[in-house]
């Protein structure tokens, strides 16, 4: 294998990963790579990721129409890929190689949502047929018996938990449920958190258990016999059944956007913030490693005053 070439290193990097057990991250890193291959071919050396190759690059991606935030994560993958190489003396240091492409994050503050809309959602009476028929037109569901209520349970479990995400929800273990608090450390950050578990999320936990003795999950989601890739894999299609019912829901209840999986957590940050609840308090409940990450992930909330002062502006000027 030829170091030098791009394809090779980053696969070796990948693979690297996957021993480790770090699946989620290596799927990314796959995903930047085929991107990348696709646009510069396999025969792509580490000398070629200049910065003029690479704003090059975000043009192509931008005309694919990939969101921002997917160029970001793509660059942010080939830098630490890159980074790596030159650490290995494989590849030339070049000062400031990725000044000129995006690596930030768009925050979209249209995923949080509004009290009315929480409670359409959760309460709404929804019938699955009415579902069955707004969806006429979208992928067939799997056999998988989760379904709407299934879907609500997970969005009202995750906005009762601080807005965990559904993989922190998802790994639930019986032995963190005493007493009437969950005790668990963020699958991302290894950040714990305390959580106390109200009368109606008792309820929705005892309706939703796992039915597997020999299972270590609270919820019944995961498949407690697996392990590894595929235990990794098991995730994944219970992440992409929520989301395809979240979107059904969306559909059923008219809310004019589409509900995922990230709906909870950022509705939870939205609505603290907006409740006047210091940042740092904030920073605990979510198990971010720092309050530097939650200053950055609070900043798409301040968007809605600079919308107010822009509607003064165009109303003066245009209004008749």
């Amino acid at each position: 294998m030829d170091k030098s070439e791009f394809y090779d290193f980053m696969l070796s990097v990948i693979t690297d990963m996957e021993r480790q057990g770090r699946y989620s991250t290596a799927h990314v890193y796959h995903c930047a790579l085929k991107s990348a291959v696709k646009y510069g071919g396999h025969s792509l050396h580490m000398e070629d990721l200049t910065p003029g190759w690479l704003q090059s690059y975000q043009e192509y991606l931008l005309k694919q129409s990939l969101l921002w935030n997917t160029i970001s994560t793509y660059m942010r993958m080939l830098r630490a890929v890159y980074n790596r190489a030159v650490d290995m003396g494989l590849a030339p240091y070049i000062p400031r190689q990725f000044k000129n492409v995006f690596t930030g994050r768009y925050a979209n503050h249209q995923r949080a949502l509004k009290k009315g809309e929480i409670k359409r959602v959760l309460l709404e009476d929804v019938v699955e047929e009415e579902a069955d028929r707004s969806s006429e037109s979208e992928p067939a569901a799997s056999s998988d018996s989760r379904n709407l209520g299934w879907a609500r349970a997970c969005l009202e479990l995750m906005l009762r938990f601080h807005g965990i995400p559904f993989i922190d929800l998802a790994n639930l273990r019986k032995v963190d449920l005493r007493n009437g608090y969950l005790t668990i450390r963020r699958h991302k950050t290894g950040m714990p958190l305390s959580i106390a578990v109200d009368a109606a999320a008792m309820k929705l936990l005892r309706r939703y258990a796992s039915n597997d003795p020999s299972s270590p999950y609270l919820l019944n989601i995961l498949n407690g016999s697996l392990s590894g890739k595929e235990a990794y894999k098991d995730y994944q299609r219970a992440l992409r059944m929520l989301n395809l019912q979240l979107y059904r829901l969306s559909r059923v209840c008219r809310l004019g956007k589409r509900l995922s999986s990230y709906a909870a957590r950022h509705t939870w940050a939205s609505i603290a913030k907006s409740c006047g609840i210091a940042v740092e308090v904030i920073s605990e409940a979510l198990g971010h490693a720092s309050i530097t990450t939650t200053e950055g992930y609070l900043k798409q909330f301040d968007n809605d005053e600079i919308e107010k002062a822009n509607k003064v502006i165009i109303n003066y000027i245009f209004k008749k």
